[in-house]
């Protein structure tokens, strides 16, 4: 009954973090493609879990500082240059793994041009007010970085197991052996 118990746990434990581990990644977009690429330079980053929560796909006017101006001089030296492309602007969640099982979950907003397959900043579309408005949304939402569901449950299990099973397993193999009583032959009874 124990073995059997023991099996079925070990069996349970193993499905459970099978499921955790399933990822598919078919029918990904091409902003989720380059975003992936992007962040496979933040460290932790658990390569496949970037999830577009909110985006708009348009054609919108990009504004490049090519030379800053320069504050120690009268003259305006800045250049600028203007161009229209196409741009996907997505508010992105995804998962930081640590220790191979605990996920943290992250917000963040990304800026790309579809045309030049490259990342953008905010900076760069001062006067659109359809782009500021879908940051604004993303600011006021107050998304904040956390522990997942998952995280928690797994640290729960963990704790569970440290805490009961633990010693009660070690009670129950401890105390397999049946003493024998002592006797002793010198004794005056």
């Amino acid at each position: 009954m124990k073995k059997g118990f023991l099996f079925l746990m070990i069996v349970f434990c193993f499905a459970f973090f099978t499921f955790l581990n399933t990822v598919s990644a078919s029918g990904e977009s091409d902003f989720t493609k380059a975003v992936n690429e992007k962040l496979k330079e933040v460290n932790y980053y658990a390569v496949g879990s970037a999830n577009v929560v909110n985006s708009i796909s348009k054609e919108a006017e990009v504004v490049n500082v090519i030379t800053p101006d320069d504050p120690n001089t009268e003259e305006n030296e800045e250049k600028i240059e203007k161009y229209t492309a196409n741009v996907v602007v997505g508010h992105v969640a995804y998962k930081l793994k640590r220790d191979s099982i605990f996920y943290l979950q992250k917000h963040d907003f990304f800026y790309y041009d579809a045309d030049n397959k490259e990342f953008l900043m905010l900076g760069d579309f001062p006067n659109d007010q359809e782009i500021n408005s879908l940051y604004d949304e993303y600011m006021e939402a107050g998304h904040e970085a956390g522990t997942t569901l998952t995280s928690n449950i797994l640290f729960s299990i963990f704790l569970f197991l440290a805490i009961l099973v633990a010693p009660i397993l070690i009670m129950i193999f401890h105390n397999k052996a049946i003493p024998t009583p002592i006797v002793r032959n010198n004794s005056k009874w």
